[in-house]
């Protein structure tokens, strides 16, 4: 009997060279962009409160942005959460012109394609982070 066919089971565990990779969907780019925002320790020291955001070390595509009092912006993300303050949402659809208010620990998922804006309307700053689906 020919044994060198049969798999070996202490392998089943390892990842081989043509394992695929793991995908990324937006409902794991969103519990990933949830999971971050808990984590202050891992992300509060990188912030540029100079309007320059900063891409967090990672496989993922997530961006740390610092907004300054009126700042606006027109970032494209599949995910965003806002860390601190709050941030003023302006979308046009079919419809008209939608404006929303972003607060701190929601995360927000887009999806439609429509073009969006987004305003620090408070007296301070806020932070927020931005992740795309590559």
């Amino acid at each position: 009997m020919n044994l060198s066919v049969i798999p070996d089971l202490t392998m089943q565990g390892e990842t081989g060279p043509y394992a695929a990779r793991p995908t990324v969907t937006i409902g794991r780019l969103a519990g990933l962009v949830r999971e971050l925002a808990a984590r202050p320790g891992d992300w509060w020291n990188l912030a540029r409160f100079d309007g320059t955001p900063v891409r967090l070390p990672g496989e993922q595509e997530i961006w740390l942005y610092a907004w300054a009092p009126g700042h606006r912006a027109a970032p494209t993300a599949d995910v965003l959460t806002v860390l601190a303050g709050e941030l003023s949402e302006r979308t046009i659809t079919d419809q008209g012109g939608v404006e929303r208010a972003l607060r701190a620990n929601r995360v927000r998922v887009y999806g439609g394609g429509h073009p969006r804006e987004l305003v620090n309307l408070g007296p301070g700053y806020a932070l927020s982070l931005h992740a795309t689906v590559r």
